[in-house]
């Protein structure tokens, strides 16, 4: 025969304690776990106004920044050129012009604009997408989805495109 603690022993209220402090454990667990599977959706309702309302305007930003990344290439023997075609897209040529004329390596990369994204079609580099995220209320970024990076502003996308397109050139065996 099994012997049972006594409803008022110490053992008793104890167990009944732990009991309690694991429901409730259990409790805020499946709380936030309903409340981070929730985030994702909130922030695609709060996101799409976002684009609406400035999507435009971190677009032309972003175009800006890269004209002014594009000038600055020829500090490291480089040039490019940005341009557009149509509203929503816009090509970004860069060339190394370190090399001999016969070796010139270059590369280019459409970016168009494609509702919560930017579609990044890279010559030698394949295809990458950049994702309109909200980082408060009233602003957007973008991220490398692929990459799992941080988020990035008109700025840094500028820098984090160019750069891709030189470590590809860069790595571009030339023959002699």
């Amino acid at each position: 025969m099994t012997s049972r603690p006594l409803i008022g022993s110490d053992r008793s209220v104890k167990s009944e304690k732990e009991l309690s402090e694991f429901i409730e454990r259990r409790k805020e667990q499946r709380k936030r776990a309903k409340a981070s599977s929730a985030e994702p959706w909130q922030q695609s309702l709060k996101l799409a106004p976002l684009i609406k309302s400035q999507g435009t305007s971190f677009w032309g930003r972003l175009l800006e920044k890269l004209e002014c990344t594009v000038s600055a290439l020829h500090e490291i023997d480089f040039t490019g050129s940005v341009s557009p075609f149509g509203e929503d897209i816009v090509r970004v040529s860069v060339n190394n012009r370190s090399l001999a004329p016969i070796h010139s390596c270059h590369s280019w990369t459409d970016l168009v604009r494609d509702g919560d994204r930017i579609r990044c079609s890279v010559l030698n580099g394949g295809i990458y997408y950049l994702d309109f995220v909200a980082i408060s209320d009233a602003e957007l970024a973008l991220q490398d989805i692929q990459q799992n990076g941080d988020s990035m502003d008109e700025e840094k996308t500028a820098v984090y495109v160019i750069e891709r397109m030189v470590n590809i050139i860069e790595r571009v065996p030339v023959d002699s």
